[in-house]
């Protein structure tokens, strides 16, 4: 009795978990307490698993147990299979706005278990079970535990497991009972090596086919995020240098002042080139050379200068990953005070 109350409870706990039943707690939790959300639980699982209990005991008395047991690992490979298909579902929780809240729970979880894979595994397990109350007691049990860890750990449960993690612990604990249990329920005469090696290979074939997908999908999602966050920090960036080369320019007082261009002997010219590297990527870890100094006869216009060196110093997109970038502007800021340093000197 008390081997099938913890079956029942451990199997619903570990199939609830990230699944709707721990959302649709925490989404009570944030309107009612706690345990007035775990009464609700316990209540409208008792009502939903108790019809399903109560069917699984009497349909053992009509049908023959190995028949029923055969069913019954057929329904945990099902199920298994089941929370291993990565499906993307869009539910609506409407819930009511008067009523007392253990009932309102109740209510919820009731409707919401019907013909839910926790209902049906209470049938499964009634069907085969030697004590069906144990079998019930268990699976409330294990629904109030689910719907307790989703309102204690909640999101942070979520931020450490993975949901795709916690699926697929529950699909291969069902998976692990349907085998176990078609191994006891298959006649010994068609339990060959052959048929299990087929039996194996489709189960291994199903699995794969049900698992890979799905990582593939979300791998060249996530891949193609990174690659659109890359490129959108990248343009960001060239915006910005494009920005900084003009301001510099503005400040460039030409071979009419100054006679024949010294290019990167000018701070100007030094500025020009560091910020031309960055836009056409030619980076080098460190930039080259001393920094130059302005001739005393060549006098910049200050304004030009504060508003280049508050464009080097304004906020710009996050290039940790391009250090040779950042090495690049903070160099120009360099040249940019020593050139304003010189305006007053």
């Amino acid at each position: 009795m008390v081997q099938e109350l913890v079956q029942a409870a451990f199997l619903i706990f570990v199939a609830e978990m990230g699944d709707k039943t721990q959302l649709l707690a925490m989404a009570f939790a944030l309107q009612f307490s706690i345990i007035q959300v775990l009464g609700g639980v316990a209540l409208g699982s008792f009502l939903n698993h108790g019809l399903a209990v109560a069917l699984g005991a009497y349909v053992s008395q009509l049908v023959p147990l190995e028949l029923i047991r055969l069913i019954a690992a057929c329904g945990f490979l099902g199920f298994g299979l089941w929370t291993l298909y990565n499906r993307q579902e869009e539910e609506h929780l409407h819930t009511p706005g008067q009523g007392h809240p253990i009932l309102v729970v109740a209510l919820a979880f009731f409707i919401g278990e019907l013909g839910d894979k926790t209902q049906l595994s209470a049938i499964a397990l009634s069907s085969r079970a030697l004590y069906p109350e144990a079998v019930l007691a268990g699976t409330v049990l294990g629904m109030v535990l689910t719907s307790l860890v989703g309102i204690g750990a909640g999101i942070k449960l979520g931020e450490k497991v993975p949901e795709r993690t916690l699926r697929l612990i529950s699909a291969f604990v069902f998976i692990g009972f349907g085998v176990l249990g078609l191994w006891r329920a298959v006649p010994p005469h068609l339990l060959t090596a052959p048929n299990i090696a087929v039996f194996l290979g489709a189960l291994a074939a199903a699995i794969i086919l049900l698992i890979v997908p799905p990582l593939w999908r979300t791998r060249r999602t996530e891949v193609q995020g990174k690659y659109t966050q890359m490129q959108r920090v990248a343009r960001e960036l060239k915006r910005h240098l494009a920005e900084i080369e003009a301001a510099v320019d503005d400040i460039c007082l030409s071979e009419k002042h100054c006679g024949v261009c010294r290019g990167k002997d000018c701070p100007v010219g030094y500025c020009r080139d560091l910020v031309r590297q960055a836009l056409r990527d030619h980076l080098a870890a460190e930039p080259h050379g001393v920094i130059p100094r302005a001739r005393t006869a060549q006098r910049f216009d200050e304004a030009k200068i504060r508003h280049a060196l508050a464009l080097v110093r304004q906020e710009y997109p996050d290039c940790e990953s391009m250090p040779e970038i950042e090495t690049i502007i903070r160099r120009t800021e360099a040249v940019l005070r020593t050139l304003e340093s010189h305006q007053t000197s």
